[in-house]
């Protein structure tokens, strides 16, 4: 009984897994569709980037990655997108609250991609500037979330002095 009982815990948490490995599979065939050959070395770096847990760093370097391919048809910017959507979501996924992780994935992942269309092909931007734009802005989202969660979970207060054990 707790055989089965452990395998059965084991296919759950491997589904995540699968799942975003499934995602960076298809993230990287949307970059190689339409763009160079050497773009499958980063869809190798998005699957290093996943297995070794930074999930949400191999989806900001699938974005920028998307902004090197000079001009993709919808269907490469589909696969790419939706690579990146499954890839986030298999995290988001294996958290406690997965409900709320699961729709702020489902924010932010359309956010980013119609940030790079719009900028790339309607606005003319420098495709490195976008890349730019985008790793600033998730690490200044990152950060603002990290520190919303440090005092939402009260380890930083008003008193600087109780703080010092967590620092």
């Amino acid at each position: 009984m707790s055989t089965a009982l452990n395998s059965m815990g084991r296919s759950r948490r491997a589904l995540p897994t699968v799942l975003g490995l499934l995602g960076i599979v298809g993230a990287t065939g949307g970059l190689l569709l339409d763009g160079p050959v050497w773009l499958g070395l980063i869809g190798v770096v998005l699957g290093g980037l996943y297995l070794s847990g930074t999930a949400v760093l191999a989806v900001v370097l699938g974005q920028i990655a998307l902004v090197t391919v000079e001009t993709p048809s919808l269907l490469s910017l589909a696969l790419v997108e939706g690579g990146l959507f499954l890839t986030l979501l298999s995290v988001a996924t294996k958290t406690p609250d997965s409900r709320v992780a699961s729709s702020l994935v489902a924010l932010i992942v359309p956010l980013l991609g119609g940030f790079v269309w719009l900028s790339v092909w309607r606005w003319t931007i420098d495709p490195l500037r976008v890349g730019f734009a985008i790793l600033v802005g998730t690490a200044i989202v990152g950060y603002l979330l990290h520190r919303y969660l440090l005092i939402e979970l009260d380890i930083v207060t008003a008193d600087i002095a109780s703080d010092r054990d967590f620092q």
